[in-house]
């Protein structure tokens, strides 16, 4: 999978690129619901960690915020040590 500097940086046309670009966010970029099915936390804790820099959302052009997949299944452990910190 190429990364958006890789694609923007080949000596691809734009139109290549623009279909490359796309296909990468439909891939790697999940909703806010999805994101917090992940962690399995409510959203109100998702835009917590967005807000505290934890997470980078990034605004499709719809003005929904999305999340990388990959950047959320690192955050989970985090997340998960949190959750049974507070449980006790």
């Amino acid at each position: 999978m190429m990364d958006i500097e890789k694609i923007l940086t080949s000596t691809k046309s734009i139109e290549e690129k623009v279909q490359e670009i796309e296909a990468y966010y439909q891939s790697e970029l999940i909703t806010r619901a999805e994101a917090s099915q992940l962690l399995d936390v409510i959203p109100q804790s998702l835009d917590r960690y967005i807000k505290q820099n934890k997470l980078l959302p990034f605004i499709n052009k719809n003005r929904n915020i999305l999340l990388k997949k990959s950047d959320v299944l690192a955050f989970k452990p985090e997340v998960d040590l949190m959750k049974k910190t507070f449980n006790k």
